[in-house]
């Protein structure tokens, strides 16, 4: 084992700073949603779907776990610890109370436009994705200074992208 999958807290840290900020995910497949995350050199990462509703997140040496824990809960894990956690804040996909180490955030998202930001309790944006209509190609940006912003803006997406898929393929 090396050490990037030692410590997912350096890796997420490091490739945030690569990233300075922005990445672009596109998503593949009719029956289990895949989703390529995209920086400016190309593929740096991949959320597959593992098991029925679970998702395996891939971005260099670091594998994470996001859990489908309720209704619209999440738990992200890697090493078999949990780095953060997801749960609806008034019974609604549409809202989320995000839980990190100390940190609590605010996301709240929008199916129908495709889109989602999560902010600090002071109102900080911490990341933002904007989708385009079909849900194939997001635009997500992040806060590179922002200590772990950036699996939570891949938990945002991967929600995002999961429940405006279920919505219109039962509608």
């Amino acid at each position: 084992m090396n050490a990037a999958t030692r410590d997912p807290a350096r890796t997420w840290h490091d490739l945030q700073a690569r990233l300075a900020g922005s990445f672009t995910a596109r998503t593949h497949g009719l029956l289990e949603l895949e989703i390529s995350l995209l920086g400016p050199g190309g593929e740096f990462g991949q959320v597959r779907p593992h098991g029925a509703s679970d998702a395996e997140v891939t971005v260099g040496p670091l594998k994470a776990i996001i859990e489908h824990t309720g209704s619209a809960s999440y738990r992200m894990t890697a090493n078999g610890e949990t780095s953060l956690v997801a749960e609806p804040t008034h019974r609604s996909a549409d809202a989320l109370e995000i839980r990190m180490d100390r940190r609590a955030y605010e996301a709240s998202a929008s199916f129908l436009r495709n889109q989602a930001e999560v902010r600090s309790r002071e109102g900080k944006e911490i990341a933002r994705l904007e989708g385009n209509l079909t849900g194939r190609r997001y635009e997500v940006a992040f806060d590179p200074e922002a200590a772990g912003s950036l699996p939570v803006a891949i938990l945002l997406l991967h929600h995002v992208a999961t429940n405006r898929r279920r919505a219109f393929r039962v509608g």
